[in-house]
């Protein structure tokens, strides 16, 4: 098998492995142990399947176009390996500092008011929307006292994503 060859399937191996990776996901999820605790969230796949590519790419390029020895072409790949590596693995890095992360956890509720959509029962359990940091979101909801829908609540505690509730003391207006 000549270099030229090995370039060439260097190139088909990481392109189509490099695509698979991106377009299907978590399909190579066996070789996390390649994950070098390089942060939280980032694979380090896609960074080795776009290197694999660059390497077969700079090689041929550089038998090709530039007439090289077969030595050289492997120096020439191996250097267009690391820099579109890196540069895959910067952008990477961008792309995972853009997503969007939770905007809060339902422990942080506790203390919040919100409002019961579906009467509590004791030992039932209700709904409950709740507005957090600009964002209404319903939960289901349990409480020691029967509480009505359309009752304003105060979260106590959260079990798991249920929050446990009681009647808010806000004063009831006079006459209703």
């Amino acid at each position: 098998m000549s270099i030229e060859v090995a370039y060439w399937i260097a190139l088909a191996v990481g392109v189509t492995f490099l695509l698979l990776s991106v377009v299907l996901g978590d399909v190579f999820e066996f070789l996390d142990f390649l994950d070098f605790g390089l942060g939280d969230g980032f694979s380090v796949t896609p960074v080795l399947f776009t290197a694999l590519a660059a390497f077969g790419g700079g090689g041929l390029l550089a038998i090709g176009a530039f007439d090289v020895t077969p030595g050289r072409s492997v120096l020439w790949g191996l250097g267009s390996s690391v820099v579109a590596g890196g540069l895959s693995a910067g952008l990477f890095v961008v792309l995972h500092r853009q997503e969007a992360g939770e905007g809060f956890s339902v422990g942080q509720m506790v203390g919040t008011r919100g409002r019961c959509t579906l009467a509590i029962h004791p030992g039932k359990e209700g709904r409950v929307t709740v507005q957090y940091e600009g964002m209404s979101r319903a939960f289901s909801a349990t409480s020691d006292e029967e509480i009505a829908s359309g009752a304003d609540v105060v979260i106590d505690d959260v079990i798991g994503t249920t929050l446990k509730v009681s009647r808010s003391a806000v004063a009831e207006p006079k006459g209703s």
